[in-house]
């Protein structure tokens, strides 16, 4: 299915990691069935698709410097809905044997998220470009893309559309 998808406005709740997923719903976007071969490389899909709305070092620094009730509030009054761009892009680590194909998506309250929270913060804060994870080579939980300039540096080839 392509287009736009309505995702779950319920707080999500924080990960063991500090990170902070969006699930999405697979009738809504199937998680890849088979593995795919890319360039002699083989990658194994997802079993389930999300979007990483705060990575790891800033949930930490989230969870012990703002009100979580006020984060709450905040998080449940935004509509979040995303639409596919059918684009692949392949990253890979540097000096690492990990991979990963995602797909880049269009998600704007992450944007209005991450203003709240620099405001909150102090600082202004780079918005890690929303995406979702489809394949993935090297490690299952695929690769940290915290801002534009790291996506640019890790991607791999022209991308592709699907």
């Amino acid at each position: 299915m392509r287009g736009t998808i309505a995702l779950p406005a319920r707080w999500p709740g924080w990960s063991a990691a500090n990170t902070l997923v969006l699930p999405i719903d697979p009738r809504d976007w199937s998680p890849p069935g088979a593995p795919i071969e890319l360039d002699g490389v083989a990658f194994a899909p997802k079993r389930e698709l999300h979007v990483t709305v705060i990575g790891k070092a800033l949930g930490a620094e989230v969870r012990e410097n703002i009100d979580a009730d006020a984060l709450h509030r905040v998080w449940e009054s935004q509509p979040w809905r995303l639409r596919r761009s059918s684009w692949r892009i392949r990253l890979r680590k540097p000096d690492a044997d990990v991979e990963s194909i995602i797909e880049p998506v269009a998600l704007p309250a992450m944007a209005r998220l991450h203003a709240w929270l620099g405001a909150a913060l102090g600082r202004s804060l780079p918005v890690p470009p929303p995406h979702v994870t489809l394949y993935v080579r090297g490690d299952a939980a695929g690769i940290g893309v915290p801002d534009t300039a790291t996506l640019a540096s890790l991607r791999v080839g022209t991308p592709w559309r699907s």
